[in-house]
């Protein structure tokens, strides 16, 4: 599409396109931007001149994506998404009305116990306001706080830098889980020497190594230290129930919809720091009246018990 074509193109045209090849359905797409199915087929003409491509094809009883389509589809909503968010900012916020999307990170642990209640929190408060979710990734968390990628984490044990504010929700304490007859079973509270005489299982999300441990481990397979790393606290209890590792978590993993059948709970060591639970963002949503709002929604959920499974 030529420079000066896209210079002319209005922004209700790109609303629409993101509408009908999200829906694929010119009768869909005029419901879901509120008009009429001639008017949004009038639209698709105007698009398909505009771009040179059918955009949407017949294919039996359904309509298909072209290459091109299929290749602005993610793109294209990534792109309306950002300006809704760009003519949102220092607006009043009406959680009732919003159709904001919100891109939010957490270690599972947090997916796990917080969600559900931010969730049922939405469905009363803002039912139009949507989140997209993911699991927390250290290296490049920073990063793309700051360039907007995601609106706020939600963690413990990160490290951002300075210009990354930080709130912490709530204070924790570790805990140590082993499988049932494992040497440190009975006991119900490990100390730095017990620790330093084990291999352990670290949780790579929060780039979390027990600074008393740090100084003992020769490195993966040695004989002290950490034996293996994975991305989930949530899985640490399967892989604690049959190996000999030992395995550091939040206490409030004992919350957690996973079984602790075999595994073990012992007190941590004394000297391993608390648990900060606590939310980052970037410094230029502070007076953001939405993000506000969010950071709120998220202070109650992530305080709230877990939700009960049904």
């Amino acid at each position: 599409m030529p420079q000066s074509l896209l210079h002319g193109l209005q922004l209700n045209a790109l609303v629409a396109l993101d509408a009908l090849l999200g829906e694929r359905s010119v009768t869909r797409a005029a419901r879901r931007i509120g008009v009429t199915q001639p008017a949004m087929s009038q639209t698709l003409a105007r698009l398909r001149v505009l771009f040179d491509d059918p955009l949407l094809v017949q294919s039996g009883r359904v309509m298909k994506l072209t290459p091109r389509a299929d290749a602005m589809l993610v793109p294209l909503g990534e792109a309306l998404q950002a300006v809704e968010r760009a003519v949102q900012l220092g607006l009043r916020f009406e959680p009732k009305t919003s159709r904001r999307v919100f891109r939010v990170a957490m270690t599972d642990l947090h997916l796990a116990l917080t969600m559900p209640t931010l969730l049922q929190a939405l469905e009363r408060h803002a039912p139009g306001v949507r989140l997209q979710a993911e699991v927390i990734s250290l290296p490049d968390l920073t990063e793309r706080i700051t360039d907007g990628e995601i609106d706020l984490a939600l963690g413990f044990l990160l490290r951002p830098p300075e210009r990354i504010h930080r709130e912490t929700l709530f204070l924790d304490e570790y805990v140590c889980l082993v499988r049932q007859g494992h040497r440190l079973a009975r006991r119900k509270r490990l100390t730095l020497e017990d620790y330093g005489k084990h291999q352990h299982l670290a949780n790579t999300p929060v780039s979390f190594v027990p600074r008393t441990m740090a100084g003992s481990t020769y490195g993966f397979g040695g004989r002290e230290g950490i034996r293996a790393s994975l991305p989930y606290l949530l899985a640490l209890p399967a892989i604690v129930r049959s190996t000999d590792l030992v395995a550091t978590a939040p206490r409030r993993i004992l919350e957690a919809p996973v079984s602790f059948e075999g595994v073990v709970v012992i007190d941590a060591p004394r000297e391993l720091p608390k648990v900060e639970h606590s939310i980052w963002w970037h410094p230029r949503f502070d007076g953001d009246p939405a993000h506000t709002w969010l950071r709120e929604q998220l202070r109650v959920a992530a305080a709230a018990p877990a939700c009960p499974a049904n």
